[in-house]
């Protein structure tokens, strides 16, 4: 099994850690959110707000390196992990995935996405009318 830590606060990240857990893979895969009761016991070593992998047998990748990891589980794009880990596509797919590590919250709010936790402070501010019946 592969956990797979989003940034919980993050919009993109919590829409790509749906779609993760969506597809087909070889390995299974457990997106936790890291502002989660259990990514924060089991995994509070992990830098905060980092995409990260961490297997059952404790071996950790960060950033692209945790990027490659996802591909590599999914059945439809393992070929694509073993082609962007080559000498010549590792720099390209390590600048593209820094580029959207840093731009995620600009992205999410661009595509109007939110995080689990945007949504319940937004929906926790709703005012609901009160029930009535006619």
């Amino acid at each position: 099994m592969l956990y797979v830590i989003v940034d919980g606060r993050c919009g993109l990240c919590t829409e790509i850690g749906a779609w993760l857990r969506d597809q087909p893979s070889y390995v299974q895969l457990r997106t936790l959110s890291s502002e989660s009761e259990e990514a924060r016991s089991k995994f509070s070593a992990l830098p905060s707000g980092e995409l990260a992998v961490v297997s059952d047998r404790g071996d950790v990748w960060l950033g692209n390196n945790a990027f490659l990891m996802c591909l590599w589980a999914l059945r439809a794009y393992r070929k694509w992990a073993y082609r962007l880990a080559r000498p010549l596509l590792r720099p390209f797919a390590r600048q593209a995935f820094a580029e959207l590590s840093h731009s995620r919250h600009a992205v999410s709010k661009l595509l109007g996405l939110r995080s689990d936790s945007e949504l319940k402070e937004h929906l926790r501010k709703v005012s609901t009318p009160p029930c009535q019946l006619h």
